[in-house]
Formats: structure tokens, C-alpha cells, sequence
């Protein structure tokens, strides 16, 4: 007869298993990412907010085109444009003032761009609000550029240059930065062709424009 030694159960756990405590230490870890991510890109935002899009919009010269400067423009303009598109050759030449009187003529554009002309070649110099993104309202974008034609006159062969952005130089690759399939240059290229754009000139103090027509 053999002598059996019993063995008592071990006593019920209580509390969480390996199991349920594993799926929390991740649901923890998960919950702390997303508040260093949120945490962070709060940071990111307010640094770049402070560093890089002021308060204060940039000082324009004040450009005082009348009503019937605004009215004359837009009429050579459009009628231009007509032309171009309808593809028969047309020409146009603008001065600086011209612009700022097209300029002014846009409520979008209104007070938030001016031109300049010296020495054959273009300056712009804008500066835009930024109300309509939340985490930027009341901060704006203060930029400016050269465009200088090329010596052929052809449009394709013309640059922006000298480009700054809120007080930050920037490279003239900016241009060629795509928002889904857009880009700054390729909008510029498009127009060229749509409009049969053959020659582009600054000079005299005037941008003068003409299309090849068919």
C-alpha cells in the first residue's frame, strides 16, 4: 500500500491576469504616444507659429489707383486675355501701375500686394492674413520676390528670385513644391501655354506681354 501525499491547490489569483495586464500596459504605452504626438505637435506649432508668421503684416506702399484707373486696367486686361484665349496674337503693356491698379481691382488682392519696377526687372512684395487656418489667426505671410525676364523674352526661361518669406530667404526650388499635383511653377506654365504666351518683357518701365496666336 503506497502513502499518498496530498497536495493542496494553489490559492484562486486574484486580480488581473498576464493577459488583461499585458492589453493594458499597450493601451497605456498607446495613450502616452498620443499625448507625446499631441503633446508635441502642440509645441511644433506654437514654435513655428511664434518664429516664422508674425503678428504685424508688412508696410505696403499705398497704391492709389481711382476707380477709373481700376476700370481702364481691367478692360485692356480682359480684352487681352480674350484675345489670347481665343488664340489670335495680342499684346499689352503695363506699368507698375497699371498692376497695382489690377491688383486693386480684386477683392481677394485688394491691400495685400504690391508691384515695382526698376532696371528691367520686377519686384513684388505681399503680405496676406492667414485667418482662414485656426491655429494661425492673427499671423500673416510677409513675402517677396524679384521675377526677372529672360534675354530672349521667351516665358519659360524667366526667374523669380531673391525670394523671402516672413524675414527667411528662400530657394528658388519653393516654386516647384507641390500641394498634390499644384505647384506655383506649373501654374505659371500652364497659363503661358493655355494663353499661347510668346514673349515676356520687362523693360522701359513696363511688362509687356504678347502671345503668338495660331
Amino acid at each position: 500500500m503506497t502513502n499518498q501525499t496530498w497536495i493542496e491547490p494553489p490559492p484562486p489569483q486574484k486580480g488581473l491576469g498576464c493577459f488583461a495586464k499585458g492589453c493594458l500596459i499597450l493601451i497605456a504605452f498607446t495613450v502616452l504616444l498620443c499625448i507625446a504626438f499631441i503633446g508635441g505637435s502642440y509645441l511644433a506649432v506654437r514654435y513655428l507659429r511664434a518664429e516664422y508668421f508674425p503678428t504685424t503684416r508688412a508696410s505696403l506702399p499705398a497704391a492709389t489707383p481711382g476707380p477709373q484707373g481700376q476700370q481702364d486696367a481691367r478692360a485692356r486686361w480682359d480684352a487681352f486675355e480674350r484675345a489670347a484665349r481665343a488664340h489670335q496674337p495680342a499684346r499689352i503693356e503695363l506699368t507698375a501701375d497699371d498692376i497695382n491698379a489690377l491688383i486693386a481691382s480684386e477683392p481677394t488682392l485688394r491691400g495685400k500686394a504690391q508691384v515695382s519696377i526698376e532696371d528691367g526687372t520686377g519686384h513684388l512684395r505681399m503680405s496676406v492674413p492667414l485667418d482662414d487656418f485656426v491655429w494661425l489667426r492673427g499671423h500673416y505671410l510677409n513675402a517677396e520676390c524679384t521675377v526677372q525676364p529672360a534675354p530672349n523674352g521667351d516665358p519659360a526661361e524667366a526667374r523669380v528670385t531673391q525670394i523671402t518669406v516672413n524675414g527667411q530667404p528662400v530657394g528658388e526650388e519653393v516654386l516647384r513644391w507641390q500641394y498634390r499635383s499644384w505647384s506655383l511653377h506649373g501654374y505659371i506654365s500652364d497659363w503661358s501655354r493655355q494663353n499661347n504666351l510668346e514673349r515676356f518683357e520687362i523693360g522701359n518701365g513696363k511688362v509687356v506681354l504678347q502671345t503668338k496666336g495660331e
